[in-house]
């Protein structure tokens, strides 16, 4: 097979990983029955999430630790592995503890392996479209959610949230199992006949080693403007069927319904954000993107506090939009500043931001169980996306200083 058609079964492999990679973004369809079935409360529920986050950047940096030593193949059996066995012993749970464990711990490091596994090796197949590939590698990510969301509301109402657990483990594991015979980066060779990068090729070819990445002012601002934004993302991931079945009284099936609109916002978004940021560059996508964000959450307000639920629903729509916007950019600009041969470590580090972010709906959580309403959370989210805008303005200006001129300025 000619390789221009062969390297999209690469692409199309990594699309399905993510596909059941993503499922743990169905997160908010489980809060209410986990809460129900064991009385816990919401803030237990939210750092369950919360540890699962924290976890993927465990196994992230993982991947960039190991991948020098463990193909991508390999590594990604030991994700769907960790994956099965998680959601597996999430079903025999009796202490929120346990789910922490399971849940958070196993089921994160599985998906923060993977993650990085297909995104380190899948792009690399496209080099002269990197933006686009990663768009349609996280496009399946996001859609996870579409997918499985109404699957898992009816298995919970059906079968229960036990055995709902056992059949995802077993799912899930078995596709990224299987896809991972399909993984792999491009030998030397097959480098030489795929088209050559055209869009500031100088920058491209530049790669810095991670201990040097970590040096440059540029890529603590970009560290925290992702916090920021994956911050937001993540607490309307986590409490977006909560406000809407608790704040706006909808009814749960209704908000499965808009959790997987949502996600199909988000995903099909990514694919777009890709081709985006091949279009317009770092600076002007990264600028659309927070004021995505900025917009989102003060329609997301005004529609919570007013009590209109179809404005809300368009205003969550946005945030998932602008959530795949920071997805698909976080990938892209690691490769854009600081190459495509030290991107696995490089981008290790700067999952980092999870650390933090993960922490967002937890805090979310607790506020809401003290005020008893989401109006609180929702003014703090308009004010984490102000000053989002901010560090983009700031990473604005370093960007013109240290890489417009190309690779002069950053051998300085």
């Amino acid at each position: 097979m000619d390789i221009l058609k062969k390297r999209w079964v690469y692409i199309v492999a990594g699309f399905i990983i993510f596909l059941f990679m993503g499922c743990s973004l169905a997160w908010s369809i489980f809060v209410v029955p986990l809460e129900t079935l064991f009385n816990w409360t919401r803030d237990q529920t939210s750092l369950a999430f919360t540890v699962n986050i924290l976890m993927f950047a465990v196994g992230s940096i993982l991947t960039g630790i190991l991948s020098k030593r463990i193909p991508f193949s390999v590594l990604l059996k030991i994700s769907a592995i960790l994956m099965c066995g998680g959601f597996l012993l999430s079903s025999l749970i009796s202490s929120v503890f346990q789910l922490y464990l399971t849940y958070g711990v196993l089921v994160g490091i599985g998906i923060g392996l993977g993650y990085n596994c297909v995104l380190s090796a899948c792009p690399l197949w496209l080099p002269e479209k990197a933006g686009t590939a990663t768009g349609i590698l996280l496009m399946g990510y996001a859609l996870s959610t579409a997918i499985f969301g109404p699957v898992l509301n009816t298995l919970i109402s059906s079968v229960g949230i036990v055995n709902t657990f056992r059949t995802l483990g077993i799912v899930c594991g078995a596709g990224i199992f299987i896809g991972s015979f399909f993984i792999r980066v491009p030998k030397l060779q097959e480098l030489e006949q795929l088209p050559q990068v055209s869009r500031n090729a100088n920058k491209k070819t530049y790669n810095v080693i991670t201990s040097e990445m970590i040096k440059k002012p540029i890529f603590w601002v970009y560290f925290i403007v992702v916090v920021l934004f994956g911050g937001m993302g993540l607490i309307v991931i986590n409490h977006c069927s909560p406000m809407l079945t608790e704040g706006l009284a909808v009814s749960a099936t209704l908000a499965a319904l808009v959790v997987s609109i949502t996600s199909i916002c988000n995903g099909i978004s990514r694919f777009v954000w890709g081709i985006v940021f091949d279009k317009i560059g770092v600076k002007r996508c990264l600028l659309l993107v927070s004021i995505c964000f900025a917009v989102a959450s003060i329609g997301l307000f005004i529609s919570y506090a007013s009590q209109i639920s179809f404005l809300f629903i368009i205003c969550a729509c946005l945030m998932y939009v602008s959530y795949g916007g920071n997805a698909i950019t976080c990938a892209s600009v690691i490769r854009e500043l600081f190459g495509h041969r030290t991107f696995s470590l490089n981008y290790s580090v700067l999952s980092l931001n999870t650390v933090i972010n993960s922490f967002f709906p937890t805090i979310i959580g607790l506020v809401q169980v003290s005020t008893g309403t989401y109006i609180l959370p929702l003014m703090i989210l308009i004010g984490i996306s102000i000053i989002s805008l901010i560090m983009i303005f700031i990473f604005t200006k370093l960007y013109n200083k240290d890489y417009e001129n190309g690779n002069e300025a950053l051998e300085k």
